[in-house]
């Protein structure tokens, strides 16, 4: 979502950066059982790709592939734990329409899949020997289950973004709710196939428009979600099940004015990231690393490290064979701010 929707209440904080804590749990019914993605995968096929739908690809574009800043070694190793910043680049093109990143995904070549919140796929090729975004992208923006482009913002404001068999499942804010687009089957003429609609008020919180499922992720068969909003001290974060409520409902712990903006889930190894902003120190994100449910990696996202308005995360694996985390950050389509991309790497 737009940092700027923070501002007026963030410019109070003067909390200072602490380590983000695993969820803590509530209790929370589960009201019809969790849905499925092996439950429905073919009928979200069947709908997104229609029979006769001819494959259509994305629109190539280039994109110049700047070397960013990495901060100093100091900085390195006071605000990052259990991890190597392997690589940082800023992301331009020429075509106007690149920007605004706010999900994230690792394709099975290693290149990454990411969206926008104008309603886009955007292709990012990554170089299998170096490690780092080669110049090659491509675009196409997302269809409604008719086959036409989404008719303005409020449809289109796709935020999440998970990838499982050429299947991409996309949360929405404004309209919360969940769409699956059959890239593998058809590419750029994938409808948006509908998967469920959240309720709209989690753990008696009204869900605000721009406060939706910005963090979403496939834990094994089921979804996993998280929100861009604080309630009873943290984000929440929950099962969904097949009705849109939530299940297994728990709450991160993070300090005050960070806010969830990101998650990815692979295998045993999940990864979350916290954003904050203040016109004063600017904007702050902190990461956070488990596996098996032990923390194996912290970040904190501050000058003089990279740091922008990160919202997407991706879990894939380093040319070394090491577990790579992908961060990137959301331009806002703004001339005062970056798509940064950063790559790191687990230490184990």
């Amino acid at each position: 979502m737009r940092k700027v929707a923070i501002l007026a209440f963030a410019a109070l904080s003067a909390c200072a950066a602490a380590e983000v804590q695993a969820p803590r749990a509530i209790d929370e019914a589960t009201e019809t059982g969790a849905w499925s993605f092996a439950d429905h995968a073919d009928e979200l096929r069947a709908a997104s790709c229609p029979e006769g739908e001819p494959y259509l690809r994305a629109e190539a574009i280039d994109i110049r592939v700047i070397e960013a800043e990495r901060g100093d070694a100091d900085a390195r190793a006071q605000q990052l734990t259990g991890m190597t910043l392997a690589g940082a680049w800023q992301l331009k093109s020429k075509d106007s329409n690149f920007g605004g990143l706010s999900g994230l995904a690792v394709q099975a070549s290693g290149s990454l899949l990411a969206i926008s919140d104008a309603g886009a796929f955007i292709w990012i090729g990554i170089d299998p020997e170096t490690g780092g975004p080669d110049g090659l992208g491509a675009i196409s923006y997302m269809r409604d289950l008719d086959g036409n482009y989404f008719a303005n913002k409020r449809d289109g404001d796709s935020e999440g973004l998970s990838l499982r068999e050429g299947m991409a499942l996309v949360s929405f804010e404004q309209d919360h709710r969940i769409s699956a687009f059959d890239l593998e089957t058809c590419g750029a003429a994938a409808r948006a196939a509908p998967v469920l609609n959240l309720t709209p008020v989690v753990d008696g919180k009204l869900l605000q428009d721009n406060r939706g499922s910005e963090a979403f992720a496939l834990k094994g068969e089921t979804l996993q979600v998280g929100f861009e909003m604080r309630n009873g001290g943290g984000s929440p974060v929950g099962t969904l099940n097949a009705d849109g409520t939530l299940a297994e409902l728990s709450y991160t712990e993070q300090p005050l004015f960070f806010l969830m903006t990101g998650m990815d889930i692979r295998e045993d190894v999940t990864a979350r990231i916290f954003r904050a902003y203040d016109p004063v120190r600017g904007a702050r994100v902190m990461l956070q690393v488990d596996r098996d449910g032990a923390r194996v990696g912290d970040g904190l996202f501050k000058q003089p490290l990279p740091v922008d308005n990160f919202e997407g995360i991706a879990i894939g694996t380093a040319p070394s064979g090491a577990t790579r985390l992908w961060m990137i950050a959301d331009d806002n389509f703004s001339a005062n701010q970056r798509t940064l991309l950063l790559a790191l790497d687990l230490d184990s």
